[in-house]
Protein backbone atom coordinates (compact mmCIF):
# COMPACT_ATOMS: atom_id res chain seq x y z
CA UNK A 1 0.00 0.00 0.00
CA UNK A 2 1.36 3.37 -1.06
CA UNK A 3 1.99 6.34 1.85
CA UNK A 4 0.84 9.94 1.98
CA UNK A 5 2.95 11.99 0.00
CA UNK A 6 4.55 15.13 1.78
CA UNK A 7 6.18 18.42 0.19
CA UNK A 8 7.33 22.00 1.53
CA UNK A 9 7.00 25.38 0.05
CA UNK A 10 9.56 27.79 0.98
CA UNK A 11 9.36 31.60 1.13
CA UNK A 12 11.17 32.09 -2.10
CA UNK A 13 12.48 35.43 -0.35
CA UNK A 14 15.44 37.13 0.41
CA UNK A 15 18.07 37.31 2.27
CA UNK A 16 19.09 34.22 -0.44
CA UNK A 17 21.20 32.25 2.05
CA UNK A 18 18.38 32.13 4.81
CA UNK A 19 16.01 30.34 1.14
CA UNK A 20 18.66 28.28 0.59
CA UNK A 21 19.48 26.57 4.06
CA UNK A 22 15.62 26.33 4.42
CA UNK A 23 15.55 24.15 1.09
CA UNK A 24 18.53 22.05 1.96
CA UNK A 25 17.48 21.73 5.61
CA UNK A 26 13.89 20.25 4.19
CA UNK A 27 15.39 18.35 1.42
CA UNK A 28 17.37 16.42 4.26
CA UNK A 29 14.14 15.66 5.66
CA UNK A 30 12.91 13.57 2.87
CA UNK A 31 10.31 15.78 1.25
CA UNK A 32 9.08 14.58 -2.09
CA UNK A 33 8.53 18.12 -3.10
CA UNK A 34 9.35 22.00 -2.59
CA UNK A 35 7.43 24.53 -4.14
CA UNK A 36 7.81 28.38 -4.30
CA UNK A 37 5.20 31.26 -4.69
CA UNK A 38 5.27 33.28 -7.63
CA UNK A 39 4.94 37.03 -5.68
CA UNK A 40 5.65 40.15 -6.35
CA UNK A 41 4.62 41.08 -2.70
CA UNK A 42 3.52 39.10 0.35
CA UNK A 43 0.70 38.92 2.43
CA UNK A 44 1.68 41.10 5.94
CA UNK A 45 1.84 44.23 5.73
CA UNK A 46 4.61 46.21 6.44
CA UNK A 47 3.49 48.26 9.13
CA UNK A 48 3.23 45.27 11.40
CA UNK A 49 6.68 43.51 10.22
CA UNK A 50 9.66 44.80 12.57
CA UNK A 51 11.85 42.74 14.58
CA UNK A 52 10.27 44.45 17.77
CA UNK A 53 6.85 43.20 17.04
CA UNK A 54 7.98 39.92 14.65
CA UNK A 55 10.17 37.43 16.03
CA UNK A 56 10.40 36.17 12.35
CA UNK A 57 11.43 39.38 10.90
CA UNK A 58 14.52 39.27 12.57
CA UNK A 59 15.87 37.09 10.35
CA UNK A 60 13.53 37.85 7.46
CA UNK A 61 13.59 41.65 6.90
CA UNK A 62 10.54 41.81 4.34
CA UNK A 63 7.96 39.72 3.05
CA UNK A 64 7.85 41.41 -0.10
CA UNK A 65 11.40 40.63 -1.35
CA UNK A 66 10.57 37.94 -3.44
CA UNK A 67 13.18 36.33 -5.94
CA UNK A 68 11.68 35.37 -9.41
CA UNK A 69 10.59 31.49 -9.07
CA UNK A 70 11.59 30.76 -12.22
CA UNK A 71 15.11 31.59 -12.12
CA UNK A 72 15.31 29.66 -8.24
CA UNK A 73 13.75 26.69 -9.91
CA UNK A 74 16.71 26.52 -12.77
CA UNK A 75 18.70 26.48 -9.81
CA UNK A 76 16.73 24.11 -7.70
CA UNK A 77 16.75 21.97 -10.76
CA UNK A 78 20.57 21.14 -9.80
CA UNK A 79 20.48 21.84 -5.91
CA UNK A 80 17.56 19.80 -4.65
CA UNK A 81 17.79 16.04 -3.65
CA UNK A 82 17.09 13.91 -6.96
CA UNK A 83 13.86 12.13 -6.15
CA UNK A 84 12.36 15.43 -5.05
CA UNK A 85 9.83 17.09 -7.34
CA UNK A 86 9.81 20.84 -7.73
CA UNK A 87 7.87 23.35 -8.86
CA UNK A 88 5.27 26.57 -8.38
CA UNK A 89 2.91 26.60 -5.93
CA UNK A 90 1.28 29.24 -7.42
CA UNK A 91 1.96 30.85 -10.83
CA UNK A 92 -0.92 32.14 -13.17
CA UNK A 93 -1.30 33.31 -16.80
CA UNK A 94 -2.10 37.14 -15.83
CA UNK A 95 1.76 38.14 -15.78
CA UNK A 96 3.12 35.27 -18.15
CA UNK A 97 2.03 34.24 -21.71
CA UNK A 98 0.58 30.41 -21.70
CA UNK A 99 3.80 29.63 -24.35
CA UNK A 100 5.99 31.42 -21.72
CA UNK A 101 4.52 29.24 -19.03
CA UNK A 102 4.37 25.77 -21.46
CA UNK A 103 7.95 26.85 -22.53
CA UNK A 104 9.76 27.17 -19.02
CA UNK A 105 8.02 24.37 -17.65
CA UNK A 106 9.23 21.73 -20.63
CA UNK A 107 12.59 23.14 -19.77
CA UNK A 108 12.21 22.43 -15.92
CA UNK A 109 11.06 18.97 -16.84
CA UNK A 110 14.50 18.60 -18.79
CA UNK A 111 16.05 19.55 -15.89
CA UNK A 112 14.70 17.67 -13.50
CA UNK A 113 13.98 14.68 -15.35
CA UNK A 114 10.34 14.65 -15.33
CA UNK A 115 10.20 16.22 -11.42
CA UNK A 116 8.44 19.53 -13.16
CA UNK A 117 5.09 20.39 -11.15
CA UNK A 118 3.07 23.37 -12.97
CA UNK A 119 1.10 25.13 -9.85
CA UNK A 120 -1.73 27.38 -11.40
CA UNK A 121 -4.64 29.02 -10.19
CA UNK A 122 -6.67 32.23 -11.52
CA UNK A 123 -4.40 35.22 -10.03
CA UNK A 124 -4.24 37.08 -6.06
CA UNK A 125 -5.07 41.02 -6.73
CA UNK A 126 -1.94 41.85 -5.09
CA UNK A 127 0.49 40.87 -7.84
CA UNK A 128 -1.83 42.30 -10.72
CA UNK A 129 -4.20 45.70 -9.64
CA UNK A 130 -0.61 47.61 -8.22
CA UNK A 131 1.34 46.75 -11.59
CA UNK A 132 -1.40 47.89 -13.68
CA UNK A 133 -2.23 44.03 -14.67
CA UNK A 134 -6.16 43.02 -14.97
CA UNK A 135 -7.89 41.25 -12.55
CA UNK A 136 -10.96 40.16 -14.12
CA UNK A 137 -12.43 37.29 -16.02
CA UNK A 138 -9.73 34.90 -13.72
CA UNK A 139 -11.42 31.80 -14.85
CA UNK A 140 -12.14 32.48 -18.40
CA UNK A 141 -8.20 33.70 -18.57
CA UNK A 142 -6.90 30.50 -17.23
CA UNK A 143 -9.18 28.23 -19.18
CA UNK A 144 -7.70 29.71 -22.25
CA UNK A 145 -4.55 29.19 -20.72
CA UNK A 146 -4.92 25.64 -20.10
CA UNK A 147 -6.70 25.27 -23.40
CA UNK A 148 -2.88 26.68 -25.12
CA UNK A 149 -0.60 24.94 -23.12
CA UNK A 150 -2.44 21.25 -23.62
CA UNK A 151 -2.56 22.28 -27.35
CA UNK A 152 0.98 23.72 -28.12
CA UNK A 153 2.22 20.44 -25.45
CA UNK A 154 0.34 18.06 -27.91
CA UNK A 155 0.96 19.43 -31.00
CA UNK A 156 4.12 17.74 -32.49
CA UNK A 157 5.54 20.68 -34.13
CA UNK A 158 2.96 21.74 -36.19
CA UNK A 159 1.82 24.97 -36.08
CA UNK A 160 -1.29 25.95 -33.95
CA UNK A 161 -3.98 28.42 -34.24
CA UNK A 162 -6.57 29.47 -31.13
CA UNK A 163 -8.95 32.29 -31.41
CA UNK A 164 -9.90 32.91 -27.47
CA UNK A 165 -10.85 36.25 -25.70
CA UNK A 166 -7.65 36.52 -24.17
CA UNK A 167 -5.15 35.19 -26.79
CA UNK A 168 -4.72 34.77 -30.33
CA UNK A 169 -2.38 32.24 -31.85
CA UNK A 170 -1.64 32.24 -35.30
CA UNK A 171 0.68 29.29 -37.29
CA UNK A 172 1.92 29.38 -33.59
CA UNK A 173 5.42 27.21 -33.69
CA UNK A 174 6.26 25.39 -30.41
CA UNK A 175 8.92 22.29 -30.73
CA UNK A 176 10.13 22.05 -27.67
CA UNK A 177 10.10 18.39 -27.53
CA UNK A 178 8.40 17.14 -24.11
CA UNK A 179 10.42 14.85 -21.50
CA UNK A 180 9.70 11.35 -22.40
CA UNK A 181 7.07 12.04 -24.60
CA UNK A 182 5.17 13.53 -21.66
CA UNK A 183 3.69 16.63 -21.09
CA UNK A 184 4.77 18.36 -17.43
CA UNK A 185 2.75 17.99 -14.65
CA UNK A 186 0.02 20.52 -13.73
CA UNK A 187 -1.62 21.04 -10.50
CA UNK A 188 -4.53 23.36 -10.51
CA UNK A 189 -5.57 25.66 -7.19
CA UNK A 190 -9.11 25.57 -7.08
CA UNK A 191 -11.84 25.80 -4.79
CA UNK A 192 -15.04 27.03 -6.47
CA UNK A 193 -17.03 25.08 -8.91
CA UNK A 194 -16.07 26.38 -12.35
CA UNK A 195 -12.51 26.39 -10.97
CA UNK A 196 -12.72 22.59 -9.64
CA UNK A 197 -14.47 21.55 -13.34
CA UNK A 198 -11.11 23.16 -15.05
CA UNK A 199 -8.79 20.69 -12.72
CA UNK A 200 -11.21 17.93 -14.30
CA UNK A 201 -10.69 18.61 -17.22
CA UNK A 202 -6.90 20.15 -17.56
CA UNK A 203 -5.66 19.24 -14.21
CA UNK A 204 -2.85 15.99 -13.05
CA UNK A 205 -3.56 17.10 -9.43
CA UNK A 206 -5.08 19.31 -7.41
CA UNK A 207 -3.97 22.27 -5.09
CA UNK A 208 -6.33 23.41 -2.86
CA UNK A 209 -4.71 26.45 -0.36
CA UNK A 210 -7.57 26.69 2.06
CA UNK A 211 -8.45 24.53 5.16
CA UNK A 212 -11.57 22.32 4.97
CA UNK A 213 -13.35 19.70 6.65
CA UNK A 214 -12.34 16.15 5.12
CA UNK A 215 -16.68 15.79 3.99
CA UNK A 216 -15.52 19.24 2.14
CA UNK A 217 -12.66 17.54 0.29
CA UNK A 218 -13.99 14.48 -0.46
CA UNK A 219 -17.32 16.39 -1.93
CA UNK A 220 -14.93 19.10 -4.28
CA UNK A 221 -12.85 16.12 -5.33
CA UNK A 222 -15.73 14.15 -6.18
CA UNK A 223 -16.74 16.97 -8.74
CA UNK A 224 -13.44 17.41 -9.92
CA UNK A 225 -13.39 13.18 -10.98
CA UNK A 226 -16.46 13.56 -12.23
CA UNK A 227 -15.54 16.70 -14.82
CA UNK A 228 -12.90 14.81 -15.60
CA UNK A 229 -14.78 11.51 -16.19
CA UNK A 230 -17.12 13.79 -18.58
CA UNK A 231 -14.21 15.12 -20.29
CA UNK A 232 -13.06 11.47 -20.98
CA UNK A 233 -9.74 11.35 -18.88
CA UNK A 234 -8.45 8.50 -16.78
CA UNK A 235 -8.58 10.01 -13.72
CA UNK A 236 -6.59 6.93 -11.80
CA UNK A 237 -3.21 8.79 -11.77
CA UNK A 238 -4.81 11.99 -10.61
CA UNK A 239 -2.63 13.46 -7.71
CA UNK A 240 -5.14 15.52 -5.12
CA UNK A 241 -3.27 17.35 -2.78
CA UNK A 242 -3.51 20.23 -0.18
CA UNK A 243 -1.46 23.19 1.38
CA UNK A 244 -1.70 23.47 4.72
CA UNK A 245 -0.47 26.20 6.97
CA UNK A 246 0.64 24.82 10.08
CA UNK A 247 1.57 25.97 13.34
CA UNK A 248 3.71 23.48 15.49
CA UNK A 249 3.96 23.66 19.50
CA UNK A 250 3.51 22.31 22.72
CA UNK A 251 -0.71 21.67 21.72
CA UNK A 252 -3.35 23.27 19.81
CA UNK A 253 -4.31 26.12 22.07
CA UNK A 254 -0.75 27.97 23.32
CA UNK A 255 0.27 27.34 19.73
CA UNK A 256 -3.31 29.69 18.72
CA UNK A 257 -2.71 32.12 21.66
CA UNK A 258 1.11 32.66 21.12
CA UNK A 259 -0.03 33.53 17.14
CA UNK A 260 -2.52 36.05 18.03
CA UNK A 261 -0.02 37.93 20.58
CA UNK A 262 1.86 38.75 17.20
CA UNK A 263 0.39 41.69 15.06
CA UNK A 264 1.61 39.94 12.07
CA UNK A 265 -0.38 36.79 13.11
CA UNK A 266 -3.31 38.51 13.64
CA UNK A 267 -3.08 40.67 10.46
CA UNK A 268 -2.70 37.35 8.48
CA UNK A 269 -5.86 36.40 9.78
CA UNK A 270 -7.25 38.94 7.40
CA UNK A 271 -6.51 36.42 4.96
CA UNK A 272 -9.15 34.24 5.76
CA UNK A 273 -12.95 34.72 4.01
CA UNK A 274 -15.49 37.08 5.22
CA UNK A 275 -18.27 34.67 5.76
CA UNK A 276 -15.55 32.34 7.88
CA UNK A 277 -15.25 35.34 10.46
CA UNK A 278 -19.30 35.38 10.39
CA UNK A 279 -19.57 31.76 11.37
CA UNK A 280 -17.42 32.40 14.78
CA UNK A 281 -19.81 35.73 15.59
CA UNK A 282 -16.90 38.26 14.39
CA UNK A 283 -17.40 40.84 11.07
CA UNK A 284 -14.50 41.19 8.97
CA UNK A 285 -12.43 44.47 8.98
CA UNK A 286 -12.74 44.07 5.00
CA UNK A 287 -16.43 43.64 5.19
CA UNK A 288 -19.01 39.71 5.39
CA UNK A 289 -18.73 39.09 2.05
CA UNK A 290 -14.84 39.42 1.31
CA UNK A 291 -13.44 36.90 -0.47
CA UNK A 292 -10.15 36.85 1.23
CA UNK A 293 -6.46 35.88 -0.32
CA UNK A 294 -7.54 36.16 -3.59
CA UNK A 295 -8.53 40.08 -3.26
CA UNK A 296 -5.95 40.88 0.02
CA UNK A 297 -3.19 43.91 -1.13
CA UNK A 298 -1.40 44.47 2.10
CA UNK A 299 -1.04 48.07 1.10
CA UNK A 300 -3.93 49.10 0.71
CA UNK A 301 -4.92 47.58 4.50
CA UNK A 302 -4.89 50.43 7.42
CA UNK A 303 -3.62 50.24 10.87
CA UNK A 304 -7.29 50.82 11.97
CA UNK A 305 -7.89 47.63 10.21
CA UNK A 306 -5.26 45.84 11.91
CA UNK A 307 -6.13 47.07 14.97
CA UNK A 308 -9.96 45.99 14.53
CA UNK A 309 -8.60 42.38 13.49
CA UNK A 310 -6.50 42.05 16.22
CA UNK A 311 -9.15 42.95 18.94
CA UNK A 312 -11.82 40.40 17.12
CA UNK A 313 -10.01 37.54 16.74
CA UNK A 314 -10.04 33.91 18.36
CA UNK A 315 -8.32 30.97 18.44
CA UNK A 316 -10.79 29.09 17.43
CA UNK A 317 -11.10 31.33 14.26
CA UNK A 318 -7.61 31.45 13.46
CA UNK A 319 -7.47 27.47 13.80
CA UNK A 320 -10.15 27.37 11.43
CA UNK A 321 -7.69 28.36 9.06
CA UNK A 322 -4.36 26.97 10.45
CA UNK A 323 -3.69 23.60 11.23
CA UNK A 324 -1.96 24.10 14.94
CA UNK A 325 -0.59 22.31 17.24
CA UNK A 326 1.42 19.58 18.85
CA UNK A 327 2.63 17.08 15.89
CA UNK A 328 -0.25 14.08 16.94
CA UNK A 329 -2.74 17.15 17.18
CA UNK A 330 -2.16 18.13 13.74
CA UNK A 331 -1.74 14.47 12.22
CA UNK A 332 -4.98 13.94 13.92
CA UNK A 333 -6.62 16.96 12.01
CA UNK A 334 -4.52 15.48 8.47
CA UNK A 335 -5.25 12.01 8.39
CA UNK A 336 -9.31 12.73 7.64
CA UNK A 337 -8.33 14.32 4.67
CA UNK A 338 -6.35 11.44 3.56
CA UNK A 339 -9.32 9.01 4.19
CA UNK A 340 -11.49 11.28 2.05
CA UNK A 341 -8.92 10.86 -1.08
CA UNK A 342 -5.77 13.00 -0.58
CA UNK A 343 -2.50 11.88 -1.27
CA UNK A 344 0.09 14.82 -1.31
CA UNK A 345 0.24 17.32 1.46
CA UNK A 346 2.49 20.04 1.12
CA UNK A 347 3.60 22.11 4.73
CA UNK A 348 4.20 26.20 5.14
CA UNK A 349 5.40 26.65 8.17
CA UNK A 350 3.77 30.41 9.38
CA UNK A 351 3.54 29.47 13.24
CA UNK A 352 7.72 30.92 12.18
CA UNK A 353 5.99 34.60 12.20
CA UNK A 354 5.51 33.74 15.96
CA UNK A 355 8.31 31.74 17.17
CA UNK A 356 11.07 32.97 14.65
CA UNK A 357 11.30 29.45 13.20
CA UNK A 358 14.27 28.36 15.89
CA UNK A 359 15.96 24.94 16.28
CA UNK A 360 12.82 23.56 17.84
CA UNK A 361 10.41 24.44 15.30
CA UNK A 362 12.72 22.57 12.72
CA UNK A 363 12.66 19.59 14.87
CA UNK A 364 8.90 19.11 15.12
CA UNK A 365 8.81 20.12 11.15
CA UNK A 366 10.74 16.91 10.61
CA UNK A 367 8.49 14.90 13.06
CA UNK A 368 5.71 15.58 11.29
CA UNK A 369 7.33 15.18 7.72
CA UNK A 370 8.25 11.88 9.02
CA UNK A 371 4.86 11.22 10.61
CA UNK A 372 3.13 12.20 7.37
CA UNK A 373 5.22 10.21 5.43
CA UNK A 374 3.82 7.25 7.26
CA UNK A 375 0.50 7.61 7.07
CA UNK A 376 -1.03 5.17 4.45
CA UNK A 377 -3.48 6.26 1.38
CA UNK A 378 -5.77 3.95 -0.28
CA UNK A 379 -6.00 2.68 -3.94
CA UNK A 380 -6.24 5.59 -6.71
CA UNK A 381 -9.72 6.23 -7.78
CA UNK A 382 -10.43 7.04 -11.38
Amino acid sequence: MANLSVGVETGCTAPLQIERLLRRVVGYMGVDSLLIPDHYQGFVPKQVWSPEQTPAAKMIPSLDAFFDPFVMLGEMAHTVPRRVRIGTGVTEPIRRHPVTLAQAFVTLDHLTKGRAILGIGNGERENTTPYGLPFNKRVGRLEEALEIMRRVWHSNGEPVDFDGAFWKLRQAVFRTPLYEGRAPCVWIAAHAPRMLQLTGRYGDGWYPTQKMTAAEYAEKLGRIRAAGREAGRDMTRFEPSLQIQIALGKDRQSVLEQMLKVPAAAAMSMLLPGPLWTKHGRRHPLGEDYEGFAQFVPEEITAEQIADARRQITPELMGDGVFAGSVDEVIAEVKPLVDAGMRHVVAIDVGAVATGGGPRDMLRLFQLIRRLKKLPVGAPLG
